[in-house]
Order: structure tokens, then sequence, then C-alpha cells
């Protein structure tokens, strides 16, 4: 590898900060649980406290009219173009489509076995889940609702765990599939192809919450109680610490092109939603 492919530290610039406070029909304060980018750079973030799905732009203002989910949503991952898929309710998964003008429509529920928490991309049509209530920690999900488990995957704790104590994310390019454990302030990382794995602690990582692919095949992961972002390379190396303007950060999201990072967090304290550049650090 050469030098110039080495992941590298970034730096992390606030371009815009929003409260959120109960707007119109909210029974309660918005908790974004999940988020992620659509390719055109709109941002989709579900609403677990009001059971919503709310798209915003690049000044994280609503667009259009939330969908109003029947259950209560947990993360969503954009699949495509026009396309989300949502884990939530008890045990099930809906399949949403986005137009250009904003509109939401449910396409597919699909009713699963194990009652899935976190959701991201690990190819184009199979998604990898994080589950609560599940001996599996980690299971695997297609679009068209097929359930598999990863076998081999020995490394990752033995463990059941509670909603919102775990979540995932995966390094398509590097086969790496990652794990947050909340209480035990660990980030596991595991090579699904040749079976290598690593647990990595730092004083820096405190209730890890979520995580998601940083740029160059790195991971970020929201560390709870130390208000901040961890930049990790998939070997495990903390490449840099990063304090946000939030109480608990719990759920992240990079840009397809990497230069966008959005962070909300939890229901302490006053609730926000903010965006931020990303840039390579200057050595």
């Amino acid at each position: 590898m050469s030098l110039s492919s080495q992941p590298r530290p970034v730096t992390l610039e606030l371009l815009v900060s929003v409260d959120l406070p109960k707007t119109g029909d909210d029974k309660e304060k918005p908790l974004l649980s999940g988020l992620d980018f659509l390719p055109d750079g709109r941002l989709v973030a579900v609403d677990n406290m009001n059971m919503k799905c709310i798209i915003l732009n690049e000044r994280l203002q609503r667009l259009g009219t939330p969908y109003k989910f029947k259950d209560y949503p947990h993360s969503v991952l954009c699949v495509s173009h026009d396309t989300l898929c949502v884990t939530g309710g008890y045990k099930e998964v809906w399949l949403l489509s986005v137009s250009t003008d904003n509109t939401i429509t449910l396409t597919r529920e699909i009713n699963t076995t194990s009652k899935f928490f976190y959701i991201c991309c690990m190819s184009p049509s199979n998604m990898v889940v994080s589950t609560y209530d599940d001996p599996r920690p980690l299971r695997m999900i297609s679009v068209d609702g097929v359930e598999t488990d990863f076998d081999h995957i020995l490394t990752f704790p033995k463990k059941t765990y509670k909603l919102n104590e775990s979540a995932c994310t995966y390094v398509q390019s590097k086969n790496t599939l990652v794990l947050t454990d909340r209480y035990a302030h660990t980030v596991y990382m595991n090579d699904t192809v040749n079976g290598t794995s690593r647990t990595v602690t730092n004083e820096n990582i405190q209730e890890p919450c979520g995580a998601c692919v940083g740029p160059g095949d790195t991971v970020l992961v929201c560390s709870k109680n130390k208000n901040s972002i961890v930049h990790l390379t998939i070997d495990g190396k903390i490449l840099g610490t990063y304090p946000v303007d939030m109480w608990y950060p719990l759920s992240i999201c990079v840009s397809k092109d990497g230069t966008r990072l959005v962070v909300s967090n939890c229901p302490i304290r006053v609730r926000k939603l903010q965006l931020y550049k990303i840039s390579p650090a200057m050595s």
C-alpha cells in the first residue's frame, strides 16, 4: 500500500446545526434514531418517537410531508437512488420509495424472524442488521426479505443485546464488519473473508452508539459519553477524536461522496441535528 492510500485523519467543520423541538402533530420531542443520505444529497431521517420518516435539504430544512409509520422505526438505509429500507416495529422491515418531489410511499412490508435495530449496506442486494433480543448479534437480509446468518463469524461476543445496545456498519471494499457494544465500551471488527478480528477499546470510546463508513474505508463511531466522534481504521487504529457541539451523539452517517457528515443525539437535554464538512487534515 502506498503512503498516499493510507487512511488519514480528517477535519470536521460545522456547517449547520438545528434544534429539534416538537413541531406540528409531534406528540414527543423528535428522536432521530436513523440517518442516511440519498445519492443526490438529500438527507433521510427516521424519527423514532413520532414514528415518522423525514426528508431534509442541505440546510437541514424539511422537504415535503413526512411519512407516518404505524409503529416505531429504528434505522434507515438508502438502498438505491429512490428506495429506503427501514427497520422497526416488532419484527418488520419497510421498503419506501422517495420521489424527486419528496413524496414518500410505502412499497413493501417484510415480516422478519428477528428484531432488527441498525441497518447498513453489504452489497447492492444485501444488508447487514444488528439485532436485539436475539443470540445472533448480526444477521443479513436481502432486499427480497431473505434472512441469513454469519455462520463463520465466531469472534464477536456470543451475546444477546437489548434495544439500542449495539449498532453495526460494513466496509464493503475491506469486507469488514463492525459491531459496537455500547455498555462494554467496545468496537468489534471482523474481516468476513479471512476471519481475522480486532477488539477496539480506548478511553475515548465510551458508550459507542451509531457507526458508519468514513472516508478512505475508515469507520466513524459516536462516542456517546464523550460527546464526540471517534475515527478508526479497520485495523483498529484511532485516527482522531472529534468533539461535537451536542450532548450524547447517537446516530451518524456520511454522504455518498464522503464530504458531509450528519449526526443526531439522544433525548437528554437539547435535541440537535448537525451537518459537518469532512476535509482531509493538513499534515
